[in-house]
């Protein structure tokens, strides 16, 4: 697990020491979040036992966690904001609630109306349309059959120009992973949740792009028919009284690499771990 992390880590410079910092601060947030008892307020002393550091270290770290608080939260950048839109905005979308291609401006009683500029308008606040659509167009995510038209050619939005962007999709993704991964671990049978992955050695390197386009031809259908129902449902969400708000998703990824892989999960299709 920790290799492809420490393989990151030292390429942009990030030490050991600033790690092991970031870990220490880590282990006192997730056991005020998570190991706290019911109905008994969370003491110094038990966050030390529970992670080993001293009482004047707790105290410290917890201190920069609710100073940091604000830092933590990241939001998805505006070119990503973008192309959610186009997906997912009734304005943007065909009968099919497939994404329109887009004129890059077209005026409707006055008004700016399934337009580029529009999209543009609605989602990335402040930045120009100019510097979306480049961008857009720089990672493949759009093409322009003709300078008045966009057409959105690959949903999946992956940043090229900023690392930093690149870094925290890698964090969030990885981060669901393990949690679904764990949630399966510690759960009982009836309440895992779907977890499934294929691979198998021994496949010669003439198949890798067969396999690559095999992978984006059925992948792609089903994350966009997903995208279209939690949008749905997100605007039903929105206009309900109720408090209670959870996160939703589905991930799906692609792999390749070596051929070491450890013994038990050489082949086949891999049921996520029972709990023993």
């Amino acid at each position: 697990m920790l290799r492809p992390l420490i393989r990151l880590l030292i390429r942009h410079e990030f030490t050991h020491e600033d790690l092991t910092a970031l870990i220490r601060q880590t282990y006192v947030e997730i056991a005020y979040d998570h190991f706290s008892i019911p109905d008994t307020e969370m003491t110094i002393s038990r966050v030390a036992v529970l992670t080993g550091l001293s009482r004047k270290e707790v105290v410290r770290l917890r201190d920069g966690l609710n100073n940091n608080e604000a830092l933590l939260k990241l939001k998805p950048n505006r070119a990503q904001r973008v192309v959610h839109g186009w997906l997912s905005d009734p304005e943007f979308l065909d009968e099919q609630s497939n994404p329109l291609d887009l004129p890059l401006s077209n005026k409707k009683n006055g008004k700016q109306y399934a337009s580029f500029l529009a999209l543009v308008k609605r989602y990335s606040g402040d930045i120009t349309i100019g510097a979306v659509l480049e961008e857009l167009n720089l990672v493949g995510v759009t093409k322009q059959p003709d300078e008045h038209t966009v057409q959105l050619v690959n949903s999946a939005y992956v940043p090229r120009s900023d690392e930093l962007e690149q870094i925290r999709v890698v964090a969030t993704s990885v981060a669901d992973l393990f949690d679904t991964a764990l949630h399966n671990v510690e759960s009982s049978s009836r309440k895992k949740r779907f977890q499934r992955q294929v691979v198998y050695t021994d496949i010669n390197e003439e198949f890798v792009d067969e396999f690559k386009e095999l992978t984006a031809a059925k992948a792609t259908p089903l994350i966009q028919e997903l995208n279209a129902h939690l949008s749905k449902r997100r605007k039903e969400s929105a206009k309900s009284n109720k408090n209670t708000k959870t996160r939703l998703g589905f991930g799906i990824y692609y792999i390749e690499g070596p051929e070491e892989q450890p013994e038990n999960i050489t082949r086949g299709i891999i049921e996520p771990p029972s709990k023993k």
